[in-house]
């Protein structure tokens, strides 16, 4: 999978209810679930890090003091215009080869373990990155990423 695919997993994963009033998962679904987490989740560190890397070397030289300036002339408004505009170029398309990269995880569930985290998690309304989705909308996502094979 790639790493793209990893962290809309990680995003996914992390949201799963392990134990709701009642219901909770069985003792070996919770500790997959947790494996699962914890492995993509190194994913996400190690994108962050590297996307933090990057940033620093690849923002332009003058770019922070232009930044950081409460006013600026028309000239430096223009060259931080431009400079800014490199490093976005820069910077997406870092993001976007790094995305492309291979791990080396298997994140999958099976129907009975999905069926388990249906009964705990059929009331969650989860949010992701500022997306409201209900219950059913996040178990059918989940089903279609750690469960359904092309």
């Amino acid at each position: 999978m790639t790493t793209n695919e990893a962290l809309i997993k990680q995003n996914f994963i992390s949201k799963v209810l392990l134990k709701n009033g009642n219901e909770s998962l069985s003792k070996e679904l919770k500790v997959k679930v947790m494996n699962m987490r914890i492995k993509l989740g190194k994913v996400r560190k190690d994108f962050d890090n590297d996307v933090q890397e990057a940033v620093k070397d690849l923002t332009p030289e003058g770019f922070s003091e232009l930044a950081q300036k409460a006013e600026r002339t028309e000239e430096e408004e223009a060259k931080f215009q431009e400079l800014n505009k490199k490093l976005n170029d820069d910077y997406m398309a870092f993001v976007i080869e790094r995305g492309k990269d291979e791990v080396d995880i298997t994140a999958e569930l099976t129907e009975d373990e999905y069926s388990e985290i249906i009964e705990v998690n059929a009331d969650n309304d989860i949010e992701i990155n500022g997306q409201k989705l209900s219950a059913p909308d996040f178990l059918e996502a989940l089903y279609s990423l750690f469960v359904e094979k092309d």
